[in-house]
């Protein structure tokens, strides 16, 4: 490793500036992380997570239950009446225990996820379904013995069969008392049954019934919601949004990365120009050159802010997405959000990189571009780290500030020793080296005809250093007659008598094509 060419003082330095000027300088202008992103998803709401107030107070000021409405459903209505005719005809069956009704049993018709729970869930508020006609679907009415039926009221399924699990040591001795009498009273003999009707659960069976009842429920919240004009409409809010401020936060931060890398050049001239006699008007005149000097340099990288704008504004959209995705699935922490989206915006430049090549880099050197721009992501992240990690630990004034140094210096340093090592490692470069095998024959001809073209850039150099000898005059008529010929074989005559005349040492014989090749050839 050649370390002298490596200049690490002024690498860090711009490095750092660039990071302190977009990923933990401008953030807390521009953007806003929140736990759980920018867009509602049903997990979130379930978990007491909104992106919104709007949708935080439509579920705290949500109707109370009415037990009634939900009780007198045309499809809970009918199924019961379905039932009493497979009753009546000794064909129904307790799903809860799995064994047949007799005559006399007492049925209920039971909500298998119950009502109270369908009333008050968030989800179901975020997907504004009617919890009525979700309460009574088919796949969420059960028939089960009253017994059991009385004892869940508005329990879960597993809030239900805990409780059983838990009483059954008790129940099953009540019941061998119950039994052990010779005479029972009508009350003892209707406890007895009520006992037996709720030892005879099968636990299996109702976690089973549960389970295919939520699913189905789930896929319908899911459904509605998700492929609802209100989710597609908060999305592309949030990623548009999400997008332009990404977009600006990297063209501003680069603006004044540039801004300060010019200033930070002429304020030493400044100062040293007037240390010992200061004069206001050449002051301000060298701050106005200074200025003029800034605006150029933007102004020069116009193209530049823009393209980093719109890549921004493409990790944004990707980023804003991808957070949503998460938040269907799981809640995602503010530093999380963030992650993603500051490793978004590396990704973006490595795929437009990898895909399009716009420099028509070789193999190893595209790999090796590729690998910078993701460590560089991944550089960014570790300094996110950092910074969160420090800001919950410097809680005085200006902690906030110097965790984002902190941040930022990290990112630095790790960028620096990652992007030196990816260059300047003789293991890396024997990684590049070998990927650079895989060149197809048209970069391995360009490459070669590039060389060849260098080659021939340093010999005309070196010839222009000879002294001639020849006045401006002569040169000006050997200009002139040069231009006058009219066929490339008088020119090539022109420049070799030219060359003999002058006793002019070249690597082939002039006028020789086979000796020219052979030349081209050896370079």
């Amino acid at each position: 490793m050649n370390t002298a060419r490596f200049d690490w003082g002024e690498e860090l330095h711009q490095t750092v500036v660039k990071s302190l000027t977009t990923s933990f300088g401008l953030d807390f202008l521009l953007l806003e992380d929140k736990h759980g992103g920018d867009v509602n998803t049903i997990h979130n709401a379930r978990e007491g997570v909104y992106a919104t107030d709007a949708e935080r107070q439509r579920y705290e000021q949500r109707e109370g239950y009415d037990s009634h409405h939900y009780h007198s459903h045309e499809n809970y209505i009918a199924t019961n009446r379905a039932g009493k005719k497979a009753h009546e005809a000794g064909t129904l069956t307790d799903t809860y225990t799995g064994e047949r009704f007799a005559a006399n049993d007492k049925k209920n018709l039971d909500h298998i996820i119950a009502a109270h729970e369908i009333h008050n869930d968030p989800g179901r508020i975020l997907a504004e379904c009617d919890g009525a006609d979700l309460a009574n679907d088919s796949s969420n009415l059960t028939f089960t013995n009253e017994s059991l039926n009385k004892a869940k009221k508005a329990k879960t399924m597993d809030a239900f069969v805990q409780t059983l699990q838990e009483q059954y040591a008790a129940t099953t001795q009540e019941i061998a008392r119950l039994r052990s009498q010779l005479t029972l009273s009508e009350q003892e003999q209707k406890k007895l049954n009520k006992l037996e009707n709720k030892a005879a659960a099968d636990f299996e069976r109702m976690k089973e019934a549960d389970k295919k009842a939520r699913a189905k429920y789930n896929s319908t919240i899911n459904r509605e919601y998700y492929t609802s004009s209100k989710f597609a409409k908060n999305v592309a809010t949030a990623t548009m949004n999400n997008a332009f401020r990404m977009g600006t936060r990297q063209m501003l931060g680069l603006v004044l990365a540039e801004t300060w890398f010019e200033f930070r050049e002429r304020i030493p001239v400044i100062f040293e120009k007037h240390r010992r006699s200061f004069d206001a008007g050449d002051f301000l005149q060298d701050a106005a050159e200074a200025l003029r000097a800034v605006w150029q340099r933007v102004q020069g990288k116009f193209n530049t802010f823009l393209t980093s704008f719109k890549d921004g504004a493409i990790g944004g959209v990707l980023s804003s997405i991808t957070t949503t995705l998460f938040n269907i699935f799981f809640t995602t922490k503010k530093m999380m959000v963030r992650l993603i989206r500051e490793m978004w915006n590396n990704l973006v430049q490595a795929f437009k990189v990898m895909v399009f090549n716009p420099e028509g880099l070789a193999p190893g050197q595209l790999a090796k571009a590729v690998s910078k721009l993701v460590a560089a992501g991944v550089s960014v992240a570790a300094g996110v780290v950092v910074n969160d990690a420090l800001a919950k630990m410097l809680v005085f004034p200006f902690g906030p500030e110097l965790a984002a140094f902190c941040g930022a210096l990290a990112t630095g340093i790790l960028t620096l020793v990652m992007n030196y090592f990816l260059e300047h490692s003789k293991l890396m470069k024997k990684v590049w080296e070998f990927l650079d095998t895989f060149k197809d024959k048209y970069q391995k001809a360009l490459e070669y005809y590039q060389q060849v073209n260098a080659a021939l850039d340093r010999y005309l150099l070196e010839l222009s250093a000879l002294e001639f000898a020849i006045d401006t005059s002569a040169l000006s008529r050997f200009s002139l007659h040069l231009n006058a010929v009219n066929s490339e074989i008088e020119r090539g005559l022109l420049l070799r008598a030219e060359v003999e005349r002058r006793n002019i040492a070249l690597p082939f014989e002039a006028g020789n094509t086979r000796s020219v090749r052979s030349w081209l050839s050896k370079l």
